[in-house]
């Protein structure tokens, strides 16, 4: 028990320390809008997404993460998205909403780029109070964050054609601090810029087998590069699966099933690698992606890849 505390500790002091707040997903490659404003109606299709994320099970008090996105394609070139984000670690709550702006311009006859704008709030709420306080009297837990709400803006660009994709963001560049400069805490609650690269590729290995491979690096000052690699199959356009790489030291098992021919859900499970996974236990997520198609459909339907 004495081991689990003081991993809980070192990796909750990262947290405050470097900043990293905003959540990660597994499967990002279903719906990279939680990353990149700017994938907003690329799918030529409104769609409605949800993803829950549940990390280090073996922890009380650990990581969780909710995504609610809508993306309704615009009828010339500008589509429109909502996003919703829930996360929670320990005493910390945040819950971060925007609106996505995405204007899609055709540079050939199948690829296009798309440039996006997201304007957000962010609502943080800190009770340091519900934490086992060796010294109830430390200065540094005397200050609450109760429901302080900030302003941010998330930027992206998103180049595409029918056979892959790259992607360049931030989900949130302004900086935040939520205690005043004067105040010697000012430190634990600063939010800073997130930046993404992503891409994928499709490749036809038959008429019934896709395969993609794919990769995300995040970016954050005061943190070091991480990285995913992932690759997936698509078996009759009905059966996803794969697997993952995160180069902090992680490994995921991804799967995805179309149970209609508008309905995609899925479910990945993480294991963290090395001495800490024997403490941290494993990772869950489950998404679901409910593609609204018109009332005249196409006589072959054949979904994306992403």
């Amino acid at each position: 028990m004495a081991k689990r505390l003081l991993i809980l500790l070192v990796l909750f002091s990262a947290d405050f320390a470097f900043a990293q707040q905003e959540g990660m997903f597994s499967q990002y490659m279903y719906n990279p809008s939680a990353l990149n404003t700017a994938y907003t109606g690329t799918r030529d299709e409104n769609i409605l997404y949800f993803q829950y994320r549940s990390q280090w099970n073996s922890f009380e008090g650990a990581p969780r993460s909710s995504y609610f996105n809508y993306q309704k394609q615009g009828a010339k070139k500008l589509s429109t998205g909502i996003s919703i984000m829930q996360e929670s670690s320990g005493p910390m709550s945040q819950l971060s909403a925007g609106i996505d702006f995405a204007y899609k311009l055709q540079l050939s006859g199948d690829s296009f780029i798309s440039l996006g704008l997201k304007p957000m709030i962010d609502l943080l709420d800190i009770n340091f109070s519900s934490l086992n306080i060796y010294n109830p009297q430390d200065p540094w837990f005397d200050i609450n964050i109760d429901k302080k709400l900030s302003p941010n803006l998330g930027l992206g660009v998103f180049y595409y054609d029918d056979r892959g994709y790259i992607g360049l963001s931030t989900s949130g560049i302004l900086s935040t601090k939520h205690f005043d400069q004067s105040s010697a805490t000012s430190y634990l609650a600063a939010d800073r810029a997130h930046y993404y690269l992503m891409a994928g590729k499709v490749l036809e290995l038959n008429e019934n087998i896709l395969f993609k491979p794919s990769f995300l690096m995040r970016m954050v000052k005061g943190v070091p590069i991480q990285a995913d690699i992932s690759a997936n199959l698509r078996i009759q356009d009905r059966i996803e699966a794969g697997v993952s790489y995160r180069f902090s030291g992680a490994m995921s098992a991804l799967m995805a099933l179309r149970i209609q021919k508008n309905v995609l859900v899925g479910y990945s499970y993480d294991k963290e690698l090395g001495y800490i996974g024997n403490f941290t236990g494993s990772s869950s997520e489950i998404f679901i992606r409910y593609e609204l198609l018109p009332k005249v459909v196409k006589t072959i339907f054949k979904p994306r890849f992403f």
